[in-house]
């Protein structure tokens, strides 16, 4: 144990950071293994589609309640406020809780409706407005320590967090009747607790005082965002409102476990990512495009062939998360893996176009995507049922890739990564998506494929340490 402390303490500070948020995410998502299939036992088809539908709704009200504060704008007034950050960030908190006030009064005002519409209650569409309200805290902060790399009480955080929610949660479930009410509110309610915790230590901070100044700065550059954030939200989050629609919310319940258990392999390209984002600024800064694009590009390799790997073993995900009830969402999993992986190009193009400050161009790819996948589910979802919204997703991501990449290109001038790389390694993350429907039988040939997978990943890794060693070197 000694050793590896030791080994810790030498790497670079993007490096401890990564290490760190990347264990507090896999602790997330172990506790997440561990809970769900509690969940989907103690909850059926009907009733897990109605807390999908409810989270679904939650993701794309914020777009309008945050504006989206917490995203690129605020890690670029880190860089251009990096004296006066404590105000900053109160002054956006501030600006978040106008909004949501100012979007709730109508909620209120025409309950009716809005119930009707969501179809949700209307005590968990207030409940919702209460959350809303609160969070950004949260999230505000947590941007700032992980762009700072003041990485141990977030994973603190994290952790504890991840462990008393979902306990809350299940004991909610079991002692109630309305166990759906239950679930949300007793979990959702150890969060708002550390929201007015960290609001608190916000207020302390910043000394109670809010710059104006900071609420045009952050408008002009967010508000033409708005329709890119939600677009991507749609994209995460539409495709389950839409089957709930079409087909039912147990429909919607057996995909949405699918769903969930496909984006897991997210969580290890967000924990990459927040480290990435000052480690890309810095390299821009210095118009250092080579090392950047060596370090980018190993990792969009790594990140494609967990994807893979992951695919491989979607029949064992799903005999983990959910009963028999659920495994026929098995089929899903594959085609929103390669989604996911789509998505995260998003990323890869957008921190550098956010950091010459030009959002406007991402824009173009996730409106278009949004769109393109809302009217492709509404074609196929009537035609072949749920599994059809897991290629609609992939289709509408890669499209978005397809538009971020000449985005990046637009701003730079010059092409940064190489695309014979990117079209290579997509088009395989593909093509396995649809092998694996044909082999999800075959037990012995899919393990021995992950096992040669396995290797390979090894040994490519291996193979290129050398470049890792820019981003974990201490510095």
């Amino acid at each position: 144990m000694k050793q590896i402390l030791r080994k810790f303490n030498r790497l670079s500070l993007p490096a401890k950071a990564l290490l760190a948020l990347v264990f507090s995410q896999l602790v997330q998502k172990g506790l997440s293994i561990i809970t769900e299939p509690i969940y989907t036992r103690l909850l059926n088809t009907s009733e897990y589609g109605t807390v999908s539908l409810f989270l679904s709704w939650h993701e794309i009200l914020v777009i309008f309640t945050s504006l989206c504060l917490s995203k690129g704008v605020f890690n670029n007034g880190m860089m251009d406020y990096k004296n006066d950050r404590d105000v900053f960030t109160l002054s956006l908190y501030t600006l978040s809780c106008i909004s949501t006030i100012f979007i709730g009064i109508p909620v209120i005002l025409f309950s009716t409706f809005i119930y009707n519409f969501m179809d949700l209650s209307i005590e968990l569409i207030l409940y919702m407005f209460i959350l809303l309200f609160f969070e950004q805290t949260l999230a505000l902060w947590t941007v700032r320590q992980r762009f700072e790399y003041k990485y141990m009480a977030v994973t603190v955080l994290t952790i504890v967090l991840t462990v008393l929610a979902p306990l809350s949660g299940i004991v909610g479930v079991l002692v109630s009747e309305n166990k759906v009410f239950a679930r949300i509110i007793c979990e959702k309610n150890i969060f708002i607790i550390s929201y007015i915790g960290v609001l608190i230590l916000i207020i302390k901070k910043a000394k109670g005082k809010i710059n104006l100044l900071y609420w045009k700065y952050a408008l002009k550059f967010n508000i033409p965002l708005i329709p890119h954030y939600l677009s991507l939200h749609i994209l995460n989050h539409m495709d389950r409102i839409q089957i709930a629609f079409v087909i039912g919310k147990s429909a919607a319940g057996i995909y949405s476990i699918a769903y969930s258990g496909a984006a897991a392999i997210k969580i290890f390209w967000q924990a990459i990512n927040a480290s990435l984002i000052p480690w890309t600024y810095e390299k821009c800064s210095k118009k250092d495009f080579k090392k950047l694009k060596d370090l980018t590009e190993i990792l969009i390799l790594g990140f494609g062939l967990l994807c893979v790997f992951f695919m491989f073993l979607a029949p064992e995900v799903m005999k983990i998360l959910a009963p028999v009830s659920y495994h026929e969402g098995i089929y899903v999993i594959p085609s929103v893996v390669a989604g996911v992986y789509f998505s995260v190009m998003y990323y890869v193009f957008a921190n550098i176009v956010y950091y010459y400050k030009k959002p406007k161009y991402v824009m173009i790819g996730s409106c278009c995507s949004a769109v393109i996948n809302v009217i492709l589910n509404a074609i196929f979802i009537p035609i072949f049922g749920y599994l059809a919204a897991g290629y609609t997703t992939m289709f509408a991501y890669g499209f978005q890739a397809f538009i971020d990449y000449y985005a990046l290109r637009k701003v730079i001038g010059k092409d940064i990564y190489d695309k014979k790389f990117l079209l290579m390694t997509s088009s395989f993350v593909v093509f396995v998506a649809i092998l694996l429907n044909y082999i999800y039988d075959k037990t012995f040939i899919r393990l021995g494929l992950v096992g040669a997978i396995l290797l390979y990943t090894i040994y490519y890794f291996s193979k290129n340490k050398d470049i890792f060693s820019m981003f974990f070197q201490k510095k």
